[in-house]
């Protein structure tokens, strides 16, 4: 039976990250699996690269922060761009009501240290994203801070970091079961390679968490979310610096990236089938 510390599921950006920051901080045989064949497979691979501190709550408006800072000295410290741009976010609401709830959220950020997100009224908007219809929105929230990251460039980033600090990774390796011991500790993980123990195990498995939480008979209420992207032929219709902009009533966005504009749209997946990632041309 082989061995390892800590055996973390999931080499998406978490999973690599916690790989790294456990490696750096001195622990030894730290082991990634993940049932893909290689990086940038899973939802890493295919994040649109939104970043922002604009939450209604505090711990994600404080993490995020905590987050920016690690971006500004990324590639010092791993020896990678992380591609961060502070295009801004731009939320739209197009009632009263949507309003209030941005302003609520804008009194949250505020408090956690976010300054510099505000209110902007319908003129102001054209200004920041000239693109913009304005006749149905009402007013919006902007914080010029958030913006942009590279996703696959941080994944890869924190992969060979980890590497380099000593940590491990095993691709085409799927869990299939936690062993717990008569206390309900985890001792082991059962994969598609053959069983190995540990001292911990970290459920860095993002969508997919709350299956790998049922091997440990834990309840996880993670839900994934589809989010439908409609990509543009190349164009210059948008520059590359313009804002996320977010309705807020539906979740429509857009963004520019790579020369092209990026439509999306979250919505629920197709019933039964919480995985699917189909589009809906509708």
């Amino acid at each position: 039976m082989r061995r390892a510390s800590v055996v973390i599921v999931g080499a998406g950006v978490m999973g690599a990250s916690v790989a790294y920051h456990l490696a750096a901080r001195g622990w030894r045989d730290v082991l990634i699996v993940d049932r893909s064949d290689g990086p940038g497979r899973g939802s890493t691979g295919v994040a649109t690269g939104g970043f922002r501190a604009q939450y209604a709550t505090a711990i994600n408006v404080w993490l995020s922060l905590l987050a920016r800072e690690k971006f500004s000295r990324f590639r010092d410290e791993i020896g990678v761009d992380p591609g961060y741009l502070p295009a801004g976010y731009l939320w739209l609401a197009q009632t009263r009501a949507e309003l209030d709830i941005l302003r609520a959220g804008l009194k949250v950020q505020q408090a956690e240290g976010l300054h510099e997100a505000t209110e902007v009224g319908v003129e102001d908007i054209g200004l920041i994203t000239p693109s913009v219809l304005r006749d149905d929105v009402v007013g919006a929230t902007f914080c010029p801070t958030d913006g942009f990251i590279a996703p696959l460039q941080v994944l890869n980033g924190y992969l060979a970091a980890a590497l380099r600090a000593g940590a491990g990774v095993e691709w085409q390796t799927a869990v299939t079961g936690l062993i717990r011991d008569e206390g309900g500790r985890i001792v082991a993980v059962e994969t598609s390679s053959g069983r190995i123990s540990t001292e911990a195990v970290v459920n860095a498995a993002g969508a997919w968490a709350a299956e790998l939480a049922g091997h440990a008979g834990v309840s996880l209420p993670v839900t994934p979310l589809r989010r439908q992207i409609a990509v543009t032929v190349p164009c210059t219709l948008l520059p590359p610096t313009t804002p996320m902009t977010i309705f807020a009533g539906d979740g429509f966005h857009f963004r520019a990236r790579d020369g092209r504009v990026l439509l999306l749209w979250p919505a629920p997946g197709v019933s039964g089938k919480p995985f699917d990632v189909s589009v809906d041309r509708e």
